[in-house]
C-alpha cells in the first residue's frame, strides 16, 4: 500500500464513517467542502434573494473549470448536464442520423446508453447492433454503416476497463465517432478523453467524484462539435449580448436547461477537493485496495469471483446458492453498504475505504455464509 493518508480523507466524509461505504458507483460520498459550498449558496439565495444573472453564470463558469480541471481539458470543450445519461442523449439526440445508419454498443451497456439507443431506433431507421463487450467483437463489427459506437469505458456490471483507445481507433479508421459513457470512470481512474481517442465522453458528477446528485457533464471533440444541434435549446443556449444574440461557439451551447445552481456549486467544491486527493495517491491507493479485496475474496468459499482483463477498483462476485440481492440487504443491516447489479454483488472501493472496510466486508460475508448451508448440503440433507 501507498503512504495516502485516508485517515485524513475519512474525516471529511462523514458518511463513510456511518457504514462501510462501498457504493461509489451509484453513489459516492458527499465532502464537507461540497456540502457547506451548498449551504453557503442556499443562505445568500434566501438571505439576499436572486436578484441578477451574476448569481448565475458563476456558479455555471466555476463548475465548468472544475469538470474541464477533472477531464484534463479546455474549459470550452465541457457542456454542463444533469447526468451521464443526460449527457449521452444529448449527443444521440443532437446527431444527425439517416435512414440505414447503425450504431454500435455492447450487452453490457448501462440503461443509460441502452434507454436513448432504444427510443431513437423506434422513432427512426437507425439500426442498433450489439455485440460481446470484447475488443475484438467490438472493433470487427464496426461498417462502413456504423455512425456511432456508443460504450462504456468501465463496465458498470464487471468493473471492467475496456481497451477504448484501440476500439475508438478502429472506429476512426472507419469514419465512426465514439461515445464514451464515463460514469464509472471519470473519478476512479485519471481520464483524458482526447487521448483515448474519444469523440464525446459523458460523466455523473455524484458517483466517484463526489458531488451531489443531479450534475454531470459532456466533453466533445472541438472538431466534431459542428456535427450537433442543441437538442434541448434555452435561455443560456445562445450568447447574449449588445451584438445580439447568437450561437456560443464552444460547448456551452450544449449545457442542459437549468441545472440546479445550488448542486452546481457543491460539485465545484466536490471536484476541487476530489483533485486535490488525486494529486496526493488516492487512485493508487483505492486500485491496491481493491487488488487485496480480490485475492481475499478468491479464498471465500462458494464466492465465484467476476474475473476480467483489465480490473478497476469495482470488484464484482456471485455467491453459489444465494441471492445477490438478498445479499446486499443483509450486509446493508450489517452496516456494509455494497450494491447488487443483476446477480452480482458489486463493490466500489473509493479511496476513502481502508482495510478495516475490506476486513468488516469479508467477515459479514463469511457470517452470513456460514449461517447458510451449500446448495450441495441443501440437496443431501433433502
Amino acid at each position: 500500500m501507498t503512504t495516502f493518508d485516508v485517515a485524513s480523507v475519512r474525516a471529511e466524509l462523514p458518511a463513510v464513517r456511518r457504514c462501510v461505504f462501498f457504493n461509489a458507483g451509484m453513489f459516492g460520498p458527499l465532502p464537507r467542502v461540497a456540502d457547506a459550498a451548498m449551504r453557503a449558496h442556499m443562505d445568500l439565495a434566501f438571505e439576499r434573494g436572486r436578484t441578477n444573472l451574476d448569481c448565475w453564470f458563476g456558479p455555471h463558469e466555476a463548475a465548468r473549470r472544475a469538470f474541464a480541471r477533472a477531464l484534463s481539458a479546455h474549459e470550452d470543450t465541457i457542456a454542463l448536464t444533469h447526468s451521464t445519461s443526460d449527457s449521452i442523449n444529448t449527443v444521440i439526440s443532437g446527431l444527425p442520423f439517416e435512414d440505414g445508419d447503425e450504431i454500435l454498443t455492447t450487452r453490457e451497456e448501462h440503461p443509460g446508453i441502452t434507454g436513448p439507443l432504444e427510443e431513437l431506433a423506434h422513432r427512426s431507421r437507425v439500426r442498433i447492433r450489439t455485440v460481446a463487450a470484447i475488443r475484438h467483437a467490438i472493433a470487427d463489427a464496426i461498417t462502413p454503416r456504423t455512425r456511432l459506437v456508443a460504450i462504456s469505458h468501465v463496465l458498470w456490471t464487471t468493473g471492467e476497463i475496456l481497451p477504448v483507445s484501440s476500439i475508438a481507433a478502429a472506429a476512426r479508421a472507419r469514419g465512426a465517432l465514439v461515445l464514451l459513457d464515463g460514469a464509472q470512470s471519470a473519478g476512479a481512474l485519471e481520464v483524458d478523453p482526447d487521448r483515448l481517442g474519444a469523440d464525446f465522453y459523458a460523466v455523473s458528477g455524484q458517483k466517484w467524484l463526489c458531488g451531489p446528485s443531479g450534475t454531470g457533464a459532456l466533453w466533445v471533440r472541438p472538431s466534431v462539435l459542428d456535427r450537433l444541434r442543441t437538442p434541448l435549446p434555452w435561455y443560456l443556449s445562445k450568447q447574449r449580448d449588445a451584438a445580439g444574440v447568437r450561437d456560443w461557439p464552444s460547448a456551452r451551447r450544449l449545457d442542459a436547461p437549468t441545472v440546479s445552481i445550488t448542486a452546481l456549486a457543491g460539485i465545484a467544491a466536490a471536484l476541487d477537493w476530489h483533485r486535490e486527493q488525486v494529486k496526493k495517491g488516492a487512485l493508487g491507493w483505492a486500485a491496491a485496495l481493491a487488488r487485496t479485496l480480490r485475492a481475499e475474496l478468491a479464498a471465500v468459499p462458494r464466492v465465484r469471483l467476476v474475473n476480467v482483463a483489465a480490473p478497476s477498483s469495482i470488484v464484482s462476485f456471485s455467491v453459489d446458492g444465494e441471492s445477490a440481492p438478498r445479499l446486499v440487504q443483509q450486509l446493508e443491516e450489517a452496516g456494509v453498504c455494497v450494491r447488487n447489479v443483476g446477480n452480482y454483488l458489486r463493490v466500489s472501493v473509493g479511496f476513502w475505504n481502508d482495510e478495516s472496510d475490506v476486513a468488516a466486508l469479508l467477515g459479514e460475508l463469511r457470517r452470513l455464509l456460514a449461517a447458510t448451508p451449500a446448495p450441495a448440503l441443501m440437496a443431501s440433507s433433502a
